[in-house]
């Protein structure tokens, strides 16, 4: 029965983490379709500003309530911890928003249209907090719901905007952003705590969130690091042609990938604060199954790299070489998230950050050393041995980590 429980769990946790990045794509993909050239451009950088402040705001808050929350002993302390993280979200939503306006107000071009964002990122936010607290508590169900009404609401949102002919980007926003406010009702309908001051949880969590934080951001600087290095080399076709592969193997794969390390966080943190050595590499055994599975998956997309780009990226056939290497990066990359859950959970902050230093010197360095080898074929491999590389260092550090963690009071 309780293995029958911990798999509807892992499934609830699964599919909400599908839905949330399904969302988050289909806004940008439907703004490209019903928006004009000129007025996407710019939903895009509003939209790339608000994706990033975001992430910024999970990296204090919901990324170190996933390994934070699950130690609290007390269902008291663990009550107000949450309420306080889920206030801390509400008080940088509102800083987030001031800001937001006073770049639109002072800014021109593309970035006056984060004025129509601003006014629903205090609700995102707090959603969002929200649901990593749910995660936390391994109620994922709750969390399909929260994301599912905000899925339903914000398209049925854009159904009245189609139906009215009113497409703009203040329209595309404001369906984001209702869709938000419908997902913090939702929250707050299946039994979440209270927003609180701000103090308990930056007091609490300040040993995460400030390594967290450096890590979320120089995951992004890697990410475009590579691209700005490659595109001041290669061809705009190029470019475009890596960019479509990765987004035929390699962003499916992540998504499944983020939702095996927010399900397995919590549990890495409850069994580290118990000094549970074999529960710990019980469930990192169990976890590198399961994103083995998922890379080899992957590895599906080179025999039929051809059928699949003809059918998704018809333009970029003449990539499809670069599916070999990508579907391998894919594989080894995947093969490191349980010991980054495992560092997550057992709370070492700094060393998680140190281990994204030394992946994005090998990844920068692969990428520019295979740049100049082979090209565009050259980075794609590159970027492979960079993931064997990164894999081989996160594991060497987790495994020779033992809890118990001592949090700072």
């Amino acid at each position: 029965m309780t293995s029958l429980v911990q798999s509807s769990r892992s499934a609830y946790g699964v599919a909400d983490q599908l839905l949330s990045s399904a969302t988050n794509y289909l806004t940008a993909f439907i703004a490209s379709l019903v928006l004009t050239a000129d007025a996407f451009g710019a939903f895009v950088v509003a939209y790339a500003v608000v994706t990033i402040y975001s992430a910024g705001v999970r990296a204090v808050v919901g990324e170190p309530v996933l390994a934070h929350l699950p130690t609290v002993g007390s269902p008291d302390e663990e009550s107000r911890l949450a309420g306080s993280a889920l206030g801390t979200a509400g008080v940088l939503g509102v800083a987030g928003s001031v800001l937001a306006l006073a770049v639109a107000a002072l800014g021109s071009g593309s970035v006056t249209e984060l004025a129509w964002f601003a006014p629903w990122l205090i609700g995102a936010l707090v959603a969002d907090a929200g649901r990593f607290v749910l995660l936390a508590r391994s109620r994922t169900g709750a969390a399909l719901l929260v994301d599912g009404a905000w899925a339903i609401a914000q398209g049925a949102v854009l159904v009245v905007v189609a139906v009215l002919g009113a497409w703009s980007v203040l329209t595309t926003a404001a369906a984001w952003g209702i869709g938000a406010l419908v997902a913090v009702a939702t929250l707050f309908a299946v039994g979440m705590d209270r927003p609180r001051a701000p103090k308990p949880w930056l007091h609490a969590g300040r040993h995460l969130s400030g390594w967290f934080t450096l890590t979320s951001l120089l995951g992004q600087i890697q990410v475009y690091a590579v691209l700005l290095l490659a595109g001041a080399v290669l061809a705009a076709s190029e470019m475009a042609g890596l960019r479509a592969v990765q987004l035929l193997v390699f962003q499916p794969a992540v998504t499944l990938f983020a939702a095996v390390m927010v399900l397995t966080t919590p549990r890495f943190a409850r069994l580290a604060a118990d000094r549970d050595t074999a529960g710990l590499a019980r469930l990192q055994r169990l976890s590198l199954i399961c994103v083995t599975v998922l890379g080899l998956l992957a590895l599906v997309a080179i025999p039929l790299r051809g059928f699949l780009l003809d059918l998704l990226f018809p333009r970029y056939l003449g990539f499809a070489a670069l599916v070999a290497p990508i579907a391998l990066q894919t594989l080894l990359s995947g093969l490191s998230v349980p010991y980054q859950a495992r560092l997550r959970g057992m709370q070492r902050g700094r060393l998680l950050f140190l281990v994204q230093v030394a992946g994005t010197v090998l990844m920068v360095a692969g990428a520019l050393a295979g740049l100049a080898l082979h090209g565009v074929l050259g980075i794609a491999w590159g970027m492979s041995l960079a993931a064997l590389l990164t894999t081989a260092v996160t594991a060497v550090v987790a495994e020779r980590t033992r809890p118990p963690v001592a949090v700072p009071a």
